[in-house]
């Protein structure tokens, strides 16, 4: 007989640590100034470059939880003004602070600086033209039309776009279907995302256009919502763990495997991008999908766990429950919202104040101990920078929310 449906409109502690470890992820692979190759700094530089794939964590995550919270509450007669007003506390006052601030307050501050000032805050871009696509969350088709990264404050928010386009399409889609029908619309959601990567690639569009249209990143939030929709249906958790336990070792050795191939191939060079590199064909192509499932597995049996130890308080706790919910994660995930937002300028400070060099120095013939004090140093700063944006500013936003709840 099929368990129990779970309860899931309660917090799960351990989301925040998945989302504490989606921006470690994220820093991580922006963090790395590693140039040298030479053993222990050429492992230090694949692991480093291979944390890029920490969106597409943040994207099976957010298809998750958003997709919970809508079918969970589909039934509220104010379902779309809640949802929108919510997620709006949420995510546009930092937002649009940031925006305000790289938009306006920077270039107009810059006029009054001297000249060599001015050529360090150049190198985050121009974007004349296109300013209103940041202003409108349609930032990921800015830089697909260009064909490049041009802010480098902004850049980032490429990936916040792809989240809001879905936050106003998808209410709809839930409130109007069924389960059985949106577990279908999101597989073939699924399907072609992946299809359309092929199709982008076999056109030959430019891959950083490929890496940020909407399109090619649906599968990863298809992904987060089928587990969200699958999980509540009796003995819906069940079957999908049973099926992550082969999922994630099976996975986890094609991408090994993948990078080790192109170790041996290579002269013993994976390359700049890490493991598994986000410009090498086979990752455009299926590879995406293949990470979005990967990371989606990895959700199900820390839910599935956690879930286990809810129903049996004096059960052996999962080491995966004990990592993502421990505070340190957990910590990083409340905050991670300003963290992503602040961490590249913040970055770029650190570079110019401490290094005062683009290279990182060399220490007992190794650039990995300058590299790691300087990961941490950026790490630290940005986590008192969200500290600080969360205590005077998010949270006085957020707490609008209490006037609209879901009834």
């Amino acid at each position: 007989m099929p368990s129990a449906i779970p309860n899931f409109r309660k917090h799960l502690p351990l989301l925040d640590g998945v989302r504490g470890a989606a921006i470690l992820l994220v820093m991580i692979f922006h963090m790395s100034l590693l140039s040298s190759e030479r053993g222990i700094d050429g492992v230090a530089r694949t692991l480093f470059s291979s944390g890029w794939c920490g969106v597409d964590l943040f994207f099976v995550l957010s298809g998750f939880l958003i997709t919970g919270i809508l079918y969970d509450t589909r039934e509220d007669a104010k379902y779309f003004k809640t949802f929108y007003i919510r997620r709006a506390l949420r995510i546009f006052p930092l937002y649009y602070a940031v925006v305000f601030f790289s938009l306006i307050v920077l270039p107009a501050a810059a006029a009054h600086l001297p000249h060599a000032a001015q050529a360090k805050l150049d190198r985050f871009g121009r974007i004349e033209g296109d300013e209103w696509m940041y202003w409108a969350y349609l930032s990921n088709f800015a830089i697909a039309k260009a064909g490049q990264f041009r802010h480098g404050i902004l850049d980032i928010s490429w990936s916040l776009a792809i989240e809001e386009q879905f936050y106003l399409v998808w209410p709809t889609v839930v409130f109007f279907f069924s389960r059985t029908v949106l577990i279908r619309i999101c597989m073939g959601a699924i399907v072609f995302s992946l299809a359309f990567r092929c199709w982008l690639l076999y056109t030959g569009v430019n891959p950083i256009a490929l890496h940020v249209l909407t399109p090619s990143r649906l599968d990863a939030l298809a992904v987060g919502a089928f587990i969200a929709l699958v999980v509540r249906q009796a003995g819906g958790l069940e079957r999908l763990a049973a099926a992550a336990r082969v999922v994630i070792p099976v996975v986890g050795l094609l991408l090994i495997g993948d990078g080790v191939f192109r170790y041996w191939t290579h002269s013993g060079r994976i390359g700049e991008e890490g493991l598994f590199s986000a410009n090498l064909p086979e990752i455009q192509a299926a590879g995406l999908t293949v990470l979005a499932v990967f990371f989606g597995a990895i959700l199900v049996r820390a839910v599935a766990a956690s879930q286990r130890e809810i129903a049996d308080p004096g059960a052996r706790r999962s080491r995966l429950v004990r990592v993502f919910e421990s505070r340190v994660l957990r910590s990083f995930g409340k905050y991670s919202y300003a963290m992503y937002l602040f961490h590249l300028p913040l970055r770029a400070l650190v570079r110019d104040l401490i290094l005062k060099q683009k290279q990182l120095p060399m220490i007992a013939d190794s650039q990995l101990p300058a590299q790691l004090a300087f990961t941490v140093a950026c790490i630290g700063i940005t986590y008192a920078a969200a500290w600080l944006s969360w205590n005077l500013y998010e949270k006085h936003w957020l707490g609008l929310k209490r006037f609209f709840e879901y009834r």
